[in-house]
C-alpha cells in the first residue's frame, strides 16, 4: 500500500496579514527532538504570542492518555506545566492566554 501525502498551507502563516490588533495568537508544537529550540523558532517565524510545546514520547503524556505535560513558551518566558490531567493542562493554557491580554 502506498500513501501519498500532499503539503498543505500553513494556517498560522496565512493569518498574519488578517490578524486584528490585540489578538492573542497561539500555536501548538508536537516535538520529538530539540523541542524548545524548534518551538522558539516557530514562535518567532509565525509571529505567535504563545506556543504550547507537547513532547512526543513522554511517558504518561500525549494523545492516547488522559494526562499531558507541556511547556508554555512566550517570547520572554518558558513555563513548564507538570504532568497533569488534560483538563487541568487546558486551564493552564487558558490562564497563560488571559495573562497575555
Amino acid at each position: 500500500m502506498t500513501l501519498e501525502l500532499e503539503a498543505t498551507p500553513d494556517v498560522l502563516e496565512g493569518t498574519r496579514k488578517r490578524r486584528k490588533r490585540g489578538a492573542v495568537v497561539v500555536g501548538f508544537a508536537y516535538e520529538t527532538e530539540r523541542g524548545l529550540e524548534r518551538a522558539r523558532e516557530k514562535l518567532a517565524r509565525k509571529a505567535l504570542d504563545l506556543i504550547v510545546v507537547n513532547y512526543a514520547g513522554d511517558p504518561g503524556a500525549g494523545a492516547e492518555v488522559d494526562t499531558n505535560r507541556v511547556t508554555l513558551l512566550t517570547p520572554g518566558q518558558a513555563d513548564e506545566v507538570p504532568l497533569l490531567p488534560k483538563p487541568e493542562v487546558a486551564e493552564r493554557i487558558l490562564d497563560a492566554i488571559e495573562a497575555l491580554r
